[in-house]
């Protein structure tokens, strides 16, 4: 396994964390990589825009008059601001259902501010505060539409899934049975691809309209929701919406669970997939900046917003910063000194390869 990240405290490597990251271009050729492409992960969030590219597809939108702004919550893990309730609320109004209809479950907002508040209220969350809420309005959007049943939407018998499946095996262009599925945090089925496939769909939306088969309006569709409406996407301060604010609109990212981050690069047609193998979310983010670096996306010289993502710190109770967690890793086959836990590893905040240079 290679290593990708290393956590330092107090001058010396405390933690590595190894994965694989894949890079394809929109014809499903592999531009970059490290670790085997051929290794299966579950997209799990990260799939999101490819299972509500159904429900574009299919005209369902023109017919409930959804908004781009709604259709980037229905591609969103959002942390339950206001403002994402409110328009998940919307969708639901417009196709005649109510919070209740919602089978993702609840659970506590990721914003730290709205959790405290629901806590300070001694309210509990509703299914509304759950990231895949909007997912969910989506599913339940085309259920409306081709008039499938409401109740076990989430099952993969259901024809919902059915067809959202299909979709993406069109992608992808292999058969339905080709594809393993498994159960996501929310309850609908999620699909475990290869790298090089979950990279192939990332680089498919970079693409767009650009692309020669049927859904690519579709894709360009919520291409442009997603960078139109960044706060939908994650929320206030997350990663997933800073990334596209600080990049200018460069970049699409998506997080999914247990370490997947994938992203999208429109003006290179590249579609980026990351896999930390132990899950730690706290690695996928150093990794995408430097990613970004090295593919010159983004230069030395990172925006402030996204300075903290890029060499995140680890701090003592008191606040105190006692070590980073550092990128370990070079696209370009440059060769450095074996990462080691306990080894010496000095970092004084400028631009992590001048250590090996």
């Amino acid at each position: 396994m290679d290593s990708l990240v290393l956590l330092t405290r107090s001058q010396c490597i405390e933690s590595i964390h190894r994965g694989k990251i894949c890079i394809s271009d929109a014809s499903g050729r592999i531009v970059s990589n490290i670790g085997d492409p051929s290794g299966k992960v579950y997209m799990r969030s990260s799939a999101k825009p490819f299972q509500a590219v159904a429900l574009v597809a299919s005209r369902a939108m023109e017919k409930f008059n959804l908004t781009m702004e709604e259709l980037a919550i229905i591609c969103s893990s959002h942390s339950g601001e206001d403002i994402h309730r409110r328009t998940v609320g919307s969708i639901l109004r417009k196709i005649g259902l109510m919070e209740d209809a919602l089978a993702c479950g609840a659970c506590n907002p990721y914003n730290e501010e709205m959790n405290a508040l629901l806590i300070q209220r001694k309210e509990k969350p509703t299914p509304l505060y759950n990231c895949c809420s909007g997912k969910h309005a989506g599913m339940l959007t085309l259920c409306k539409y081709y008039n499938f049943p409401i109740s076990n939407y989430t099952d993969v018998s259901h024809p919902v899934q059915q067809l959202i499946l299909k979709v993406v095996a069109e992608l992808l262009s292999t058969e339905v049975h080709q594809i393993i599925l498994g159960t996501d945090g929310c309850g609908v089925p999620n699909f475990m691809l290869p790298m090089e496939q979950g990279a192939f769909l990332y680089a498919q939306l970079a693409a767009g309209s650009n692309l020669p088969h049927a859904y690519a309006d579709a894709l360009e569709q919520i291409k442009t929701a997603m960078l139109s409406y960044p706060v939908m996407i994650s929320g206030d301060h997350e990663f997933c919406t800073e990334l596209v604010l600080h990049t200018k609109g460069k970049v699409i990212g998506k997080v999914g669970g247990e370490g997947i981050y994938c992203i999208a690069v429109p003006e290179m047609g590249l579609g980026i997939l990351i896999k930390v193998d132990d899950g730690n979310e706290r690695a996928v983010y150093p990794i995408a900046v430097h990613l970004l670096r090295q593919l010159g996306i983004l230069n030395c010289e990172l925006p402030e917003g996204l300075r903290r993502w890029a060499y995140p710190p680890v701090k003592d109770h008191k606040g105190k910063i006692v070590g980073y967690a550092l990128p370990a890793f070079d696209l370009h086959g440059r060769h450095f000194p074996k990462i080691e836990i306990g080894e010496k590893f000095l970092y004084e905040g400028d631009y992590i390869w001048n250590h090996w240079q």
